[in-house]
């Protein structure tokens, strides 16, 4: 009996987090329950399910199907907005912060803004690691 995809997509993106949470635990020495709510860091969550729902659909429907072509597009559109959306986000929060930094009497500001410069990103590495989970669970539990 084969699962449902949504079913299949649904436990991929599970175990994403699940393994990031085993890494990110034996990193920090200490259990990292944070990284269960988040979808960046290693390995990406948006790249592991859309590359899992990717792959289960042209298993089962066909590598030409225009399903296929659907969840392909839809994952490379996704993955590619969710690199470039972060790294900018990035890029404007240093700024943010060395605006703040050269204004004299804003040290209240200064730490606010220092707090927000911690939020992970999706780098190409974890990107890839997620892409290379979402392939893999779906040729395990595809078929």
């Amino acid at each position: 009996m084969t699962l449902p995809i949504w079913i299949l997509v649904l436990i991929c993106g599970v175990s994403t987090q699940l393994f990031k949470l085993l890494i990110y635990s034996a990193v920090q020495r200490r259990l990292a329950v944070g990284v269960l709510g988040e979808s960046v860091g290693l390995p990406s969550l948006h790249a592991s399910v859309l590359t899992c729902l990717m792959v289960l659909v042209g298993i089962q429907a066909g590598w030409r199907a225009t399903e296929t072509a659907l969840a392909l597009v839809f994952a490379v559109i996704v993955i590619h907005d969710a690199i470039r959306l972060k790294s900018a986000t990035q890029q404007q929060r240093v700024v943010l912060y060395q605006l703040v930094q050269a204004v004299p009497g804003m040290g209240h500001v200064r730490r606010q803004v220092a707090t927000i410069l911690n939020v992970r990103a999706h780098h190409p590495l974890h990107v890839a690691i997620g892409t290379l989970f979402g392939l893999l669970f779906a040729i395990a539990f595809g078929f």
